[in-house]
């Protein structure tokens, strides 16, 4: 919740620089300007610069909220580029009307022509980036059937540890085991970092293993200190692991 008002602060500091760069422009603009050249351009103008703040705003917001694993951040810094680069033409260019005064077809037409300078390429980026965003809505689906299907494994541990030692399942003892299903179950299906997937991997392949042939309650009692530690190893790594994710979103 920290990282979202961070988020949220940070877009409205930007967005307040820009309104003080859109309003100081508007002043500019109103004085470089008589009464008599206050008609319809001067009115494109301030319509342009509002429109053009609130579409840098708006791009802001969507980098800023967006959360990624830094695959995207080129693409939201060139995007954001091109937005602000945008809201920096349109003062120019309404400053330069003030003093050359153009016609209402002209400084249409140059206003037409910037926007689509400016916006195609922004629109090609976000389809790009709408199509990594599927890539990555699909690893993610992957993912959480990953983990689903590695908490199974351990509830498979956990039931065959109850059914030949009913006893243990009264105390705190397996509550370990229990806690770490939960956590692969609810974990952040993210794909973390390829050494901290393998690590977690390898740390519950080797409780699987320590777990395998279980066949009567004295094999239950032999093994359970030992699958109690490869259970907090399997732990610490799947820490590792939604640490390394949080942190790069």
């Amino acid at each position: 919740m920290g990282k979202f008002f961070d988020k949220i602060r940070q877009v409205f500091n930007l967005f307040l620089i820009m309104l003080l760069v859109a309003a100081v422009a508007a002043v500019f603009i109103y004085f470089l300007t008589t009464p008599e050249q206050r008609g319809t351009t001067f009115w494109i103008s301030i319509g342009f610069i509002a429109a053009a703040l609130v579409l840098s705003t708006l791009f802001a917001s969507r980098i800023a909220m967006r959360g990624n694993s830094g695959r995207a951040v080129p693409g939201h810094f060139a995007q954001m580029f091109l937005a602000i680069a945008y809201f920096a033409f349109v003062i120019i260019i309404a400053v330069v009307n003030a003093f050359q005064n153009f016609s209402t077809v002209t400084y249409l037409l140059i206003h037409v022509a910037g926007l689509f300078v400016f916006m195609l390429p922004l629109i090609l980026m976000n389809m790009a980036m709408l199509k990594q965003d599927n890539s990555e809505r699909r690893q993610q689906e992957a993912g959480r059937v990953d983990l689903s299907i590695k908490a199974n494994h351990v509830e498979n541990i956990l039931s065959d540890i109850t059914a030949l030692a009913p006893s243990l399942a009264v105390g705190d003892q397996l509550a370990k085991i229990k806690k770490l299903a939960e956590s692969l179950r609810y974990s952040d299906p993210t794909p973390g970092p390829r050494a901290l997937e393998n690590a977690l991997n390898n740390a519950l392949n080797n409780l699987e293993d320590i777990a395998a042939g279980l066949t009567s309650p004295e094999d239950v009692n032999n093994k359970l200190p030992e699958i109690l530690k490869a259970v907090t190893s399997a732990e610490r790594a799947l820490t590792d692991r939604n640490t390394a994710v949080l942190n790069a979103k």
